[in-house]
């Protein structure tokens, strides 16, 4: 069986083993085997890694970037805003792991997906010292007893974001939190751009932020 030589065109790729043999199919369309050989080493990522995201964030802005430099500067000052809220002190070192990337809608301005890990909710209420802001109605649920700890911790963090993010829009689509389902189908979707020419190879991903 003839076998691809992969040549990567990200350094960060480049250091990591690809194994591209089983592509062979796709060697009509480069684009699809660059979106292939990325998911699969994304999910090798993620299994070396041990990682166990739970939560799949869309941020949109309301005064969004072009520019995905100036959206990868944003970023870091987002991953701070989410540790921050998370851990309000001292950061551990085994610290929840997020990975960012850039998505374009049609007219040329970005927003951002993360795959976010979660924490025990009740280790996270009881740790650390902390200010949260929830709405009347999860307070009555809670004095109820009739709530998940998920959803309070994913209202919260909405509120956390929309108050140290200015950036972000106030609407409540500006803010989508939630469960991250299939894995691999959300690491198959943040690849989709590869196919076409919305960005320049690998720009999608933020290595700088992302904790690959």
């Amino acid at each position: 069986m003839e076998l691809f030589k992969v040549i990567p065109k990200n350094i960060v790729l480049e250091n990591n083993n690809l194994s591209p043999c089983h592509l062979q199919e796709y060697d009509k369309t480069p684009q699809l085997k660059n979106k292939v050989i990325t998911e699969d080493w994304l999910q090798r990522k993620i299994d070396d890694l041990d990682l166990k995201f739970r939560y799949f964030i869309t941020l949109s802005f309301w005064k969004a970037n072009k520019s995905v430099i100036n959206q990868y500067l944003d970023n870091h000052h987002i991953k701070k805003v989410i540790l921050d809220f998370f851990y309000p002190h001292r950061k551990p070192n085994d610290r929840i792991k997020l990975w960012f990337f850039v998505e374009k809608h049609k007219t040329g301005f970005l927003h951002l997906h993360i795959l976010m890990e979660g924490m025990n909710g009740l280790t996270w209420m009881s740790k650390f010292n902390r200010k949260i802001t929830l709405s009347k109605k999860t307070l009555y649920d809670i004095v109820s007893n009739d709530f998940s700890m998920d959803d309070v911790i994913t209202e919260a963090l909405t509120n956390h974001l929309k108050s140290y993010i200015y950036k972000l829009g106030k609407g409540k689509q500006s803010t989508d939190i939630r469960n991250i389902g299939e894995v691999n189908h959300r690491v198959q979707y943040l690849n989709k751009s590869l196919q076409t020419i919305e960005f320049d190879k690998w720009e999608h991903i933020d290595f700088k932020n992302s904790d690959l």
